[in-house]
Formats: C-alpha cells, sequence, structure tokens
C-alpha cells in the first residue's frame, strides 16, 4: 500500500465535500441512514453515501488499526485503503456480513499485510493507546483522572496481546461478541473466555483504585 493511494482517497473525499450541498449533507446526516442503506447507494456510485460512510467509521476503524500498525499515520493510510477498494470494487463487491464487522475484519486484514510486509510480528506489539484528555472541572480532578487512567492502562497492557485486543474491542470499540468473534475468525464462545479472563485479571489488580471509584 502506497501513500498514493491514501492520498487519492483523501481527495476524492476532499472535493466531494465542495461538492455536497446543504439538501444532501441533510439528508445523509451520519446517523440517519442505515450502513446498508449507504452502501447500496455506494454501489450506485453515489459519492454522498461513500462520504458519509467514510466520517462515520474512520476515527473508530484509526483507533483499531493502530492497534496492529503502532503508526497513526499508517493506521489512516490502511483505513483510507480499505474505502477506496469498496469504491472501486463497488460494482463487484459482495459484503455477506454486516458492514460493521467487514470493515473492522478488512482493516485488521490490510493491517496483518502491512506487518508481514515490514517484517514485523504483532505478538511483540506493546499495546498503549493514546487516550483522548478527559475535561475536568478542576485541574487536581483532572490530574487524579489521568493518573488513575494510566494505572489502569498499566494492568490492560499486562494482558495477553489477543486477549487484551478482544478487550478493547468490546470495552473501547464497543463491539458486540459476535461481530469480534466474525472480525477476528473465532468463535463467540472463545472471546467470552476471554473477556471473562480478561474482567477478572483487571479486577484482582484493580483493588488499590477501587477507593477512588473510577469505574
Amino acid at each position: 500500500m502506497s501513500g498514493k493511494i491514501f492520498f487519492v482517497l483523501n481527495l476524492l473525499i476532499t472535493n466531494l465535500k465542495y461538492a455536497l450541498t446543504d439538501s444532501t449533507l441533510s439528508m445523509f446526516k451520519i446517523f440517519q441512514v442505515t450502513d446498508e442503506d449507504l452502501l447500496q447507494l455506494v454501489k450506485n456510485g453515489n459519492h454522498h453515501a461513500l462520504e458519509t460512510l467514510y466520517m462515520r467509521y474512520f476515527n473508530l476503524l484509526c483507533d483499531f488499526a493502530h492497534k496492529y500498525v503502532r503508526s497513526n499515520l499508517t493506521a489512516e493510510e490502511v483505513v483510507s485503503d480499505v474505502f477506496l477498494y469498496i469504491w472501486l470494487k463497488r460494482d463487484q463487491i459482495k459484503i455477506q456480513k454486516n458492514l460493521k464487522v467487514y470493515l473492522f475484519t478488512a482493516v485488521k486484514n490490510r493491517s496483518f499485510n502491512y506487518l508481514q510486509n515490514n517484517n514485523k510480528n504483532f505478538e511483540d506489539i506493546d499495546f498503549v493507546e493514546k487516550r483522548k484528555p478527559l475535561s475536568s472541572e478542576s485541574a487536581d480532578g483532572l490530574l487524579l483522572q489521568k493518573e488513575l487512567e494510566d494505572e489502569i492502562e498499566k494492568i490492560i497492557s499486562q494482558l495477553p496481546p489477543k486477549r487484551q485486543l478482544i478487550f478493547r474491542m468490546s470495552r473501547i470499540d464497543g463491539l458486540k461478541y459476535k461481530e469480534i468473534a466474525e472480525v477476528l475468525s473465532i468463535s463467540v464462545r472463545t472471546v467470552q473466555n476471554h473477556m471473562v479472563e480478561a474482567v477478572k485479571f483487571i479486577a484482582n489488580h484493580y483493588s488499590k483504585l477501587k477507593s477512588h471509584k473510577f469505574f
């Protein structure tokens, strides 16, 4: 995958923004049209539907890709490449699963391709997410929240890589167990088992934070 693909898609999206009228933007507001309807519109060549899907999932998918590739720019390229592929293959593409599962699976696969092509090993990745700062009414409160968040992140980062990934997909990315199972090609029971063990591990290391009522 090259930066050229990333550039082309972003140029396409940028140009589409200028082409959209107020009425079109109103019609395709992000939470007013289902994924399935938008996908059908994309297959029919509707650029506005593509932009809506792009805006709906871009940040979420970039966060997910970053768990694998550990680079913000590379994550953006991976996600953009997926959307560009959907657009270029819109006449041929067949999505059997729901679109959300398809997107996460495609991003996962392209992330693995990147790691393989660059001789990197997923199991060696040290997951430490960059979180957005939390708002607080006081500097002391903000500092306390940040300290608690960092401590919890340290606990999560001690989980085995696959268990950690499943936990983040569930609790941070908001995917259902069935969706996680489909994305990772494992059974729902396996997802459940990983989540049970992850929660038990975190709970066992959480006692010193409990008094702060962070959760």
